[in-house]
């Protein structure tokens, strides 16, 4: 099974994808990413490189972060995303090119059947730092620090700027939490992992009830195209 974490934004970003074996280790990890600077260009094949300046129009723009993306994800069977977060500090001005962006993505993966996670905002941080309202300080020091299988970062930049984050690294980190917490979730649904084994804000995250999800998405489906 192939599974992976999005975390999008209109200028950078991250794509985790796990593959994993039958009791949901991780035996293969992939990082894909954007970056905007001569720079960067040259941190990896697994950063794709763009000007700004080269698109006519931003739905070119678009079209272009969304047919990789598309490619990165065909062979995943469920694909996680943070659910829209409208009051995200310094956001407001750019919601609604966000919403359109996120939008075409979600609607392209839902028709290729996938099966889709969304993540009520603030929830994969939780799981992941235990705090969700973290900065982008946390996130990378959490995932410095953590034990699971993950991708090497010292090639990244690092993240400096708590409430901006450093593009890529904090994408990555970010697409990472997103897909350790897909896999901890398929996990416990197919009862090769118990729930007390957690920390209580992972619990927390995964049992709280929302409207969305009233039982806690630990109860709830996955969105599927029939």
């Amino acid at each position: 099974m192939k599974i992976a974490g999005l975390d999008l934004s209109i200028s950078s970003s991250g794509i985790v994808i796990m593959e994993l074996d039958d009791k949901f280790n991780v035996v293969n990890i992939e990082r894909h990413g954007f970056v905007t600077t001569l720079k960067q260009k040259n941190l990896s094949p697994d950063m794709i490189y763009y000007n700004v300046k080269d698109y006519s129009c931003t739905y070119q723009r678009y079209q272009f972060f969304c047919d990789y993306i598309l490619k990165w994800c065909k062979d995943c069977d469920i694909v996680a995303v943070e659910e829209y977060a409208m009051g995200k500090s310094g956001a407001q001005g750019l919601i609604f090119s966000l919403a359109e962006f996120e939008g075409n993505i979600k609607m392209s993966l839902f028709r290729e059947g996938k099966k889709l996670r969304f993540y009520p905002p603030g929830t994969h941080k939780k799981f992941f730092t235990g705090k969700g309202n973290a900065g982008k300080i946390r996130p990378y020091q959490t995932y410095k620090a953590y034990k699971g299988v993950k991708f090497d970062i010292s090639d990244l930049p690092v993240v400096v700027d708590d409430k901006k984050g450093n593009a890529p690294t904090s994408d990555l980190i970010d697409a990472y939490a997103i897909c350790e917490m897909l896999r901890h979730e398929l996990a416990l649904k197919a009862n090769v992992m118990e729930l007390h084994t957690l920390t209580v804000e992972q619990i927390q995250a995964l049992t709280n009830s929302t409207d969305e999800h009233p039982g806690g998405l630990i109860k709830s489906n996955f969105d599927q195209y029939k």
